[in-house]
This record gives structure tokens, sequence and C-alpha cells, in this order.
């Protein structure tokens, strides 16, 4: 029974590589003998993908081998993965092929072969797009983009490290935020002259688009339900498999028009371009460049996007274990710190600290060579989860004794380069001239009512739901009548299951969900979202490349512009931070992501008797600076424009 013996042998090989006792280095060693034996029966001729899969077994059994030479195990393991992909192609098995050539693609790179490391992590990106482009339903994508998860990162750091920036950065653009780029291109995309030349196909494509996003709000639905984890409704799923056909069929011909070649296809270079080209007054300035930021094994990298050129800056210092074992230190504080905030303050200290010198540091100082006074961020992986504005290192010259990363650059933050397009097309047709203000939805918040009588003094058309009056149907009835929306209430943000993060309102939770649901963008859009409570800007963590957070929901929904935080903040001191935002952008009249820097360094550079002083508090001690930890201002950041 020779097929029957192969079989169990490569079980065995497989269960005495897992074991647990005995000599870990015989053990492995025993494990690639019965591999080996295995292969003698399971052949590439007779039994194609069970030879594969031996292989590939093979291989890894040959990555982790303790005895022999390093250099040629490795070798071993390259080559029998290599083998492998001759059957594990992305058109006939994607889902092998990408877990397949990853592996080797990961192989390559950690021996630093880029050249080599490139057409296996193309070949990885060809399978997992296959894949993502067979998923019907929502929750199948997002499996879908989890299962890639780093691989785009990995590709675009070989292709930097080839000199392919450019080629780099569209790879990061297409991994980065995919749901939200998808949702844009679909249901905001400019379709003025399609509708003129062929009205059918318009009329066509505006019906299958607007039932995707009802089918797709159903899904979300369940993935946020106590039965998320059961079957979907096969008449869910067939509606959902009916309704792509009839988009894949829309998209042949609507392509066939001129201009729209490229119709709902993966962002490009040029595409990216487009987001920082402008005709600049002075030649040597650059405007606001994008810095995607990049972190992996190796190390990490930004990379800056100028109307001009693309430069890389190679941040070797910060690798992905580094930065894992400064999150582990961030949410170990922060998940104690409501009985240990001591704790807490001290690892803000230390984790913007840290963050200066091997990634902020380098940055600002290219920047500042190339007279950059501003700059966007698009934070990949779990950069996003840090504030990285608020990096710091000593200065004797400043009133805290500290120089800030935002300081010396102006940044804003965005998901991605396509999220910016759409943000500054709502920014450009929308004029401020009505407020939507909630205020204190739970009545615990005693600084809440200043704090929205400031945001609304400005606005000629200020509506405020105070109180009870702040029921989640109210807020999502009266959202899409507002130009500016102002959340001074509780938030929660969800690390496991993002829709379901939210802000906290009199009855209930107005959550991400409802957010994607509001579709604002329908309506013209929202200038500009302040979301004056906790946690708004925390992003879910199992696909940290969705970047599945408030901000980005509402950027989907139809808002420019975002002003959210990272943490539980302070009552009192996001009150006064927030008072003084208007301040600047209202009455000054900067730019909303200007008067929020200029409001956090005020907050954190005044005393406490200048604060008095300003506000009419008594409490506040006249010389001290109580309030010049990054506690009390850094967690808040502005993202899209």
């Amino acid at each position: 029974m020779p097929v029957d013996w192969a079989t169990t042998t490569m079980n065995l090989a497989t269960a005495y590589y897992s074991c647990i006792r005995g000599d870990r280095a015989d053990n492995i060693e025993q494990a690639i003998a019965a591999y080996k034996q295995a292969l003698t029966v399971i052949t590439q001729s007779a039994m194609p993908v069970e030879w594969a899969t031996t292989t590939m077994n093979l291989a890894n059994a040959y990555r982790n081998r303790i005895k022999g030479d390093r250099a040629e195990n490795l070798e071993h393991a390259i080559n029998a993965c290599k083998d492998s992909l001759e059957v594990f192609t992305p058109e006939l098995l994607p889902d092998y092929c990408r877990r397949t050539a990853r592996f080797l693609g990961n192989l390559y790179s950690d021996q630093q072969r880029w050249l080599e490391a490139l057409p296996i992590y193309q070949k990885a990106l060809q399978a997992a797009e296959t894949l993502y482009q067979s998923a019907n339903l929502l929750d199948s994508k997002a499996a879908e983009l989890t299962e890639t998860a780093d691989l785009p990162r990995r590709a675009a750091y070989a292709l930097a490290r080839t000199g392919t920036l450019q080629a780099a950065v569209e790879t990061l653009e297409q991994g980065r935020a995919r749901g939200l780029s998808e949702s844009l291109d679909r249901d905001r995309a400019d379709l003025i002259q399609l509708q003129q030349t062929h009205p059918n196909l318009y009329s066509q494509y505006r019906d299958v688009a607007t039932q995707l996003r009802n089918l797709e709000s159903q899904q979300r639905d369940r993935m946020t339900s106590s039965d998320r984890h059961s079957l979907t409704p096969e008449a869910l799923r067939e509606e959902a498999i009916a309704l792509r056909q009839q988009l894949s069929t829309l998209l042949q011909s609507i392509r066939q028009v001129s201009g729209y070649e490229e119709f709902l296809s993966l962002p490009t270079f040029a595409d990216v371009c487009r987001v920082v080209q402008r005709d600049l007054a002075e030649p040597t300035l650059c405007d606001r460049p994008l810095v995607y930021l990049v972190s992996t094994p190796a190390g990490s990298l930004a990379l800056i996007v100028t109307p001009n050129d693309t430069q890389s800056i190679w941040l070797d210092e910060l690798t992905e274990e580094q930065l894992r074992k400064i999150l582990q230190v961030w949410f170990a504080a922060y998940n104690q710190s409501q009985s240990d905030r001591q704790a807490w303050l001290d690892a803000i200290d230390t984790v913007t600290h840290q963050l200066w010198q091997p990634l902020m540091a380098p940055l600002i100082r290219h920047l500042q060579a190339h007279n950059c006074h501003q700059a966007i961020l698009i934070p990949t992986g779990y950069l996003g989860l840090l504030p990285l504005h608020a990096a710091w290192t000593e200065d004797p010259n400043t009133p805290t004794g500290r120089r800030y990363a935002l300081d010396d650059i102006h940044f804003a933050y965005a998901p991605n380069a396509k999220s910016l397009t759409a943000a500054t097309a709502i920014a450009n047709r929308t004029t401020p001239a009505s407020i939507l203000a909630i205020d204190n939805p739970t009545q615990d918040l005693k600084n809440s009512e200043r704090e929205v009588q400031s945001a609304i003094a400005s606005f000629l058309q200020p509506t405020v739901l105070k109180h009870a009056e702040a029921t989640v149907e109210n807020v999502r009835s009266q959202l899409p009548h507002a130009d500016i929306v102002h959340f001074s209430c509780h938030g929660t943000a969800n690390l496991n299951d993002p829709l379901n993060s939210g802000l906290l309102m009199s009855d209930g939770l107005l959550t991400l969900k409802d957010i994607f649901a509001l579709k604002l963008g329908d309506r013209g859009g929202i200038r500009l979202a302040i979301l004056s409570a906790c946690e708004t800007e925390l992003a879910g963590i199992e696909n940290a490349d969705e970047a599945i957070s408030l901000p980005t929901g509402l950027l989907q929904a139809g808002v420019a512009g975002v002003v959210a935080s990272l943490w539980s903040v302070s009552d009192l001191s996001t009150m006064m931070l927030i008072v003084r935002f208007y301040d600047y952008w209202r009455n000054d009249k900067l730019e909303p992501a200007i008067a929020l820097r200029q409001a956090q360094q005020w907050l954190r550079d005044t005393t406490d008797g200048e604060k008095a002083a300003y506000f009419g508090l008594m409490s506040l001690t006249p010389n001290a600076r109580n309030y010049a930890h990054p506690f009390y201002w850094a967690a808040f950041s502005y993202t899209g424009v």
C-alpha cells in the first residue's frame, strides 16, 4: 500500500517536527528523513499537490534545522520552496502559492537577497489578489486581507532595497486600507462624462453600486452581531455573487470608454503623484509630501513622495521586533492605566522618546534639508497605533526642556493617498456654515458645555443635541445636514472588533458600523469632524493595514478631515485644547490641521497662570506647567485634509 505508507510517513515526519519531548535537533533530523522517505513514493508526476505540500514541509524543516551548516540548510529550504512553486501557481492554487511564495520571499529577504526576493513576492501578491477578487462578502474579503497581512510591506521594502522606489510606493498604496480605497473608487468616482456619453451604462452602474452598498450594510450588521461566526445565509451569499458578477461585466464595458480605461483598478504611482503635484509659487519648496512608513524584520523605511521625486530613508535601527517590544510596553501600561496612572504617564514618556532617534529624527532632518515644513504621514502596520508627532528629544531652550516632532514639522495623517483625493474634493466644495454639536450625552463631563459653546460660537447655523437629546437616532438623522460635526462625549475602541468601536450617546453607542452606513458623501460631505472623546483614533489590530477606525470610517462616509484621539483623555485639558483649536481655526483663520498643532503647543508650553487668565480657572497653579506632559495633548491628531 505505497500511497498509504507514504501518507503515514509524511504524518510521522510532521509529528517529529512538532514533538515537544526529546532533543529538538534530533526530532528535526527524524522529520527530514521521514519527509524524504515519503517523497520516494509521492512524486511530482503522480501526486503533484501532495508532492508540493510535502516538499514545502521539508523546506520548513530545513529552515529550522539545528544540525549541519546554516547556509547549506537555507539553500536546501530555498530549493524545496522553488520546487513547490512549480505546482503552487497563482492561477491554479493561489492559497498555497501565497503561503509558499511568502515563505520563500522571506527566506531571500532574511539573507538580503533582494533581487531574488522580488519576483517571488510579486508571485505571492498575484496569488493574494486572485484570492481577494474571488471573495464576494465583506467578511471573506477581510479574511483574505488578514491572511495577506504584511506581504505588501515586505515586498515594498525589497523593492526599495533594489532602488525601485516608485513600485515600492505603489505596492504600499495598494496594500493600505484596501476596503476604504475600493469604497471611495466605487461610490465617489467622477462619472459625469460617462453619464453624458453612455447614460445606460451609468444608470446600470449606479444601480449595482447602490445595491452593493446596501448589501455591505447587511453584512456589517452580521459581522457585529452575536452570530457573526455562523454561516452567512445562502440568500445573502447568492445575492453578493450575482452583484459582483454584474459589476464585473459592467466594468468590462465601462473600461472601453475613453477616460475610464483604469476605472476601479488598483491605485498606481500616478494616482499617488496626483495627490502631491500642484503648481508651486516657489520651486524650491515642496508643499506637503506623503511619507509612507514601513517596519519589517530587517528594519524600517520612510518613502517620501514629493511633486518632483521619491526619496527613501533607511531606518535600520527600528526593526519589527523592536517595534513589537515598544507596543507591548505601551499597551501593557495603557491597559492598567485606570489602576496605575503614573505607569501609563511614564510609558508615554518612554515610548515617545524611543521613537525619536531611530524613526522621527532622521525623517525630520531629511524634510528640513529639503525645505519641507509640513508632511502627511501614512504609517503602515502597527506604526499607526503610536503618536509619532509626539516623539521627542531633550532641548534646554524650550519651556518644557524638550523638542517634539511636531515642533519641527507639521504632521497630519492619512490612511492612504486615495483617501486624500476624496477628502480634498469634499473640502474644496464645502464652505462651513452649519455645525452639529453633541454635548455630554451621559451628563458626566463637567467641561463639555463650555467646549460646545466655544465650538458653535462662530457658526451661523448651530444645532446642539444636549444630554438626553443626543440619542443614536437623533445624531444619525442630523449628521447629513451639517458642514461641521463636534462630538463632546465618551468614546471607546474595540481593537478586536473595530466595527463596534464608537461614540457613546445617551441611549447607546453610535458605532463605526453606523457611520459607514451614513453615505454623507452623497449629500456633499462634511468638512470636519471633531471627536473630542477617548480612543477615537485607535484602529483594529487583527488587520492593522486596513486601518479600520472611526477616522477611516468618517473619511469613507464623506468627511474631509477628522480630529481624534489615541487614548482616554482628560476632560479639562481636552476642553482647553479644543477651545484653543477653535480660536486658531475660526478667529485666526488657520487651516484646521495647523490650528490643532498650535493649540497643542499652547496647551503644552503656557503656564497654568496663563491658562487661568485665559479660561478664568482659579484652581490652577500660576507658575507650573501641569499640562506639559504629552498625555494631555499628544493623543489628538489630524487625519485627512
